[in-house]
């Protein structure tokens, strides 16, 4: 029982630490690796599991920025 609540306080944090690195615009985790679509979609999956729909605005407003070709990838070459 004890090893489960760890578990889960160690999965919300993981969440909400990695949401308040993507709040500030920080592209990456504290090892310098860039957040994955998939990871951002599973954090948001969980706030939006908790009713937490503000933060799940954050996030898709993070996801159309980061992961928008023309703006990201296009630019750098002109």
């Amino acid at each position: 029982m004890n090893q489960e609540k760890l578990s889960l306080k160690s999965y919300d944090y993981l969440m909400n630490s990695t949401f308040e690195r993507i709040k500030v615009g920080k592209f990456f985790n504290e090892n310098f690796e860039a957040y994955s679509k998939d990871f951002i979609n599973k954090i948001m999956k969980y706030f939006e599991n908790r009713e937490e729909y503000e933060k799940c605005q954050i996030l898709v407003n993070f996801i159309e920025k980061r992961f928008n070709h023309e703006e990201n990838f296009k630019k750098i070459n002109k």
